[in-house]
């Protein structure tokens, strides 16, 4: 190996050790709040969000743990947060679809009519996907919430069967949303924008 040659190897493996990524230290909650915190902008959509996923023999079901809502503040806007919790899936969140409905919501099964506070319905549906434990049992998440935020006034889960959950978010008026995944537990958040 020439002088030359073992120079260049310093200088790349020197560069490639100042490259590295940070090691994270944070626990996933606090990189969520840092993230809501340098928010500048927020870039949502009226359109669908969808993802599709499936999952391996000997993966267990995502099966849904915990809802929680928050209200954020940004330079660009403020907007309601809602995080959508799972265990299994191999840290991954289910499927999903997030739209707007313009049709009435009713309960999978039943039917029932489904009314929520709200001029918008946000429907967030999960496949494969449940709210129960392999014995029947419900999980310890709400059925119900009715945070009261300025876009989010009202949640309620309208199906938990056959591998779907879908929860309606009554949004006080449409408005943009966005949708994100994050990992240690897996979750997915809804971000919806506050209107004007």
């Amino acid at each position: 190996m020439t002088p030359r040659t073992a120079a260049l190897l310093v200088v790349l493996a020197s560069a490639v050790w100042v490259c590295r990524p940070a090691p994270e230290s944070r626990a996933p909650r606090e990189r969520a709040s840092a993230v809501a915190q340098q928010d500048t902008a927020f870039a949502g959509t009226l359109a669908p969000m969808q993802r599709v996923r499936s999952f391996g023999p000997g993966v267990a079901r995502p099966v849904l743990r915990h809802v929680e809502t928050t209200t954020e503040a940004s330079p660009g806007g403020g907007y309601d947060r809602v995080v959508f919790e799972f265990t299994g899936g191999g840290d991954s969140v289910p499927g999903y679809r997030v739209e707007y409905s313009t049709k009435p919501v009713q309960r999978c099964g039943s039917g029932d009519p489904v009314t929520v506070a709200g001029t918008g319905r946000l429907i967030a549906r999960f496949e494969p996907a449940q709210a129960h434990d392999e014995h029947g049992n419900l999980t310890p998440v709400e059925r119900h919430y009715t945070p009261g935020l300025p876009a989010v006034r009202e949640l309620t889960l309208v199906c938990d069967f056959e591998g779907q959950v879908a929860w309606v978010l009554g949004v006080a008026a449409p408005s943009a949303y966005r949708v994100s995944e994050l990992t240690g537990p897996a979750r997915l958040v809804v971000d919806v924008r506050h209107a004007p």
